[in-house]
C-alpha cells in the first residue's frame, strides 16, 4: 500500500470542530483542502527544526501551535507505545487534536485558553481525549487500503502491458513479494496471460491481483500446470492463467497509458 511517512491528520474531533466531513476513502485526511489541515503539514519539519511552539500548558504530553488567520489548533506526535500493534512506525505518528478560532477580544474565549481549561481538572492536566480513537484508526486503515490496492492494480497493469508490447516476462517488486506476468501466443494462435507471484502465502492477495486485470472473471482463471499454460510452478511460485481476449489487451494498454 502507498505509505506516506509524514502526514499529520486531523482527528475526527478535529473534523466536528471545523466542521468538515470527511472525503471519500480515496483522498487521505491530511489532503483535505482546508487551511489549518494545510498548515499543520509544516509542524514536523518546524519541530525537526526547532522552528514548533509547544503548548506548555498541556504538560501531560507535547502539543504543538498551528496558526492561520484567525484560526489556532493543536497538533501531537505520536509515541511508538502510542500506535497500533502492527502499524509501521513511520505511519500515523501526527494528528491534529482539535482546533478553534482565535478570540483577540475575549482571552477567556480564545482557542488556546479554552483547550488549557478542557484539559484542566484541578492540578491535574490529561490531553488523552484529544488523540486518535477508534474511528481515526478504523479510517486511517481503511484509507491505506484503498491506496493499496490502487497502488496493486496499477502495478499489475503495468507488468501486463510490458509482456504485451515486449512478449517477455515482466518482473515487479511489490511489498515484499515478487510479481510476474507474461502473455504468450500458443501454437492455436490465442494468447494467454499468466499471473506469477513469489512470496504471496495468503490466497485472498493473490485474488486480489488476479481482480486487478480487468475484464476477467474469477472463474476465467485457472491454476498452473493446466492445459492451457503447460506451465510448471517454480518452488515458491503460484501461478495462474487465462486466455487473453483482444478486447482485454486493448483495454490493459489503454489503461496503461492513462
Amino acid at each position: 500500500m502507498t505509505q506516506v511517512p509524514v502526514g499529520v491528520r486531523p482527528t475526527k474531533r478535529c473534523l466536528a470542530d471545523l466542521g468538515l466531513l470527511p472525503p471519500d476513502l480515496g483522498r487521505p485526511l491530511e489532503e483535505m483542502d482546508n487551511p489549518v489541515v494545510t498548515a499543520a503539514q509544516a509542524v514536523p519539519e518546524l519541530r525537526d527544526a526547532g522552528g514548533a511552539r509547544r503548548i506548555l500548558a498541556l504538560c501531560d504530553r507535547v502539543w504543538f501551535k498551528v496558526k492561520t488567520g484567525d484560526q489556532r489548533a493543536v497538533v501531537t506526535r505520536l509515541p511508538d507505545d502510542g500506535l497500533p500493534e502492527g502499524l509501521p512506525r513511520d505511519l500515523g505518528r501526527w494528528w491534529i487534536g482539535a482546533a478553534g478560532h482565535r478570540q483577540a477580544d475575549s482571552p477567556q474565549r480564545d482557542f488556546y485558553a479554552s483547550i488549557k481549561r478542557e484539559c484542566t481538572d484541578g492540578k491535574t492536566v490529561s490531553s488523552a481525549h484529544l488523540l486518535p480513537g477508534d474511528w481515526d484508526w478504523k479510517r486511517f486503515t481503511a484509507e491505506q487500503a484503498v491506496a493499496w490496492r490502487r497502488e496493486m492494480k496499477r502495478m499489475v497493469i503495468g507488468l501486463v502491458s510490458l509482456s504485451l508490447t515486449t512478449g517477455n516476462l515482466a518482473v515487479a517488486e511489490f511489498r515484499h513479494h515478487r510479481v510476474k506476468a507474461l502473455v504468450r501466443v500458443g501454437e492455436d494462435h490465442e494468447a494467454y496471460l499468466a499471473i506469477i507471484a513469489e512470496g504471496v502465502p495468503d490466497p485472498a492477495i493473490f485474488a486480489l491481483l488476479l481482480d486487478c486485470v480487468p475484464g476477467v472473471t474469477p472463474d476465467d482463471w485457472q491454476p498452473e500446470p493446466s492445459p492451457l499454460a503447460e506451465m510448471q510452478p517454480a518452488p515458491g511460485e503460484i501461478i495462474w492463467s487465462t486466455l487473453l481476449r483482444s478486447e482485454v489487451a486493448s483495454a490493459i494498454l489503454e489503461l496503461s497509458r492513462s
